[in-house]
């Protein structure tokens, strides 16, 4: 009678364990998914970004410049951003920090101060994911700080 209780038991956690594989980084320990994902390397994903390149052009030094980066999630589980390192502090990050399914896309948006900045300048964003094609992915833009003196009227 004992091993028959066992075998129910062992079955219906195997069937229930089944169930959660869909969500399975979610967790009651406070620890945010995407660090669980980071860590399970044996299911990365794969992550294909539109353009990790962009010339902004020429821009009025003082203005603000906002920036998308789009990508999408071409792997077998879920994607996350885990964290967003840009160059320097005039380059605020956005993204979300939530699952991206397979086939889903998404996208880190960007905003660049050009205050105290002059000439032609490029900058750098590191993007860190659960990613088996790298988990460190590089996006840059380059820019053409303006001046008054340089504007034409």
């Amino acid at each position: 009678m004992n091993k028959i209780i066992t075998c129910l038991i062992i079955v219906t956690f195997f069937i229930h364990a089944c169930h959660n594989s869909v969500n399975s980084y979610e967790n009651n320990l406070g620890i945010k998914p995407g660090i669980i994902a980071q860590i399970d390397t044996a299911n990365y994903t794969t992550i294909e970004w539109e353009d990790t390149v962009k010339n902004l052009g020429e821009v009025k030094q003082g203005d603000s410049v906002f920036i998308k980066f789009r990508f999408r999630n071409t792997g077998d589980g879920p994607l996350y951003l885990t964290s967003v390192h840009p160059s320097c502090g005039c380059i605020v990050a956005d993204y979300s920090q939530n699952a991206i399914q397979p086939g889903e896309g998404g996208e880190l948006t960007a905003t660049f101060n050009s205050r105290y900045q002059s000439g032609y300048i490029n900058k750098t964003i590191t993007v860190t994911s659960n990613t088996s094609n790298g988990i460190n992915h590089l996006l840059s833009f380059a820019v053409q700080i303006m001046d008054s003196s340089q504007l034409i009227h």
